[in-house]
């Protein structure tokens, strides 16, 4: 009896622990904790405020269609080289 009840004791705080050490982490099993994931997607978001930023006083500047096209391809690079740079740092 005492050794049924002391193995049921040990599964459920077994049990317990797994969850909890689980439920901090990312639903994809990266390992990153919430408070983490949260702090890198906070700083994508000042990088791209900073970049929008210096964006808009390009374009405020320029004087002309070429100055303003010349904004775009300096602060709006090709969509496919973003996104490879963003598999990059997350692999």
């Amino acid at each position: 009896m005492k050794t049924t009840l002391i193995v049921a004791s040990l599964t459920i705080v077994s049990f317990t622990s797994s969850f909890a050490a689980d439920s901090t982490k990312s639903p994809k099993g990266q390992g990153q904790t919430l408070v983490q994931k949260k702090a890198e997607i906070a700083q994508h978001i000042e990088e791209r405020i900073a970049n929008s930023q210096l964006e808009k006083s390009c374009v405020q500047a320029a004087q002309s269609h070429d100055e303003l096209q010349s904004c775009r391809e300096k602060y709006r690079p090709q969509r496919p080289q973003q996104d490879k740079e963003r598999r990059d740092r997350n692999q």
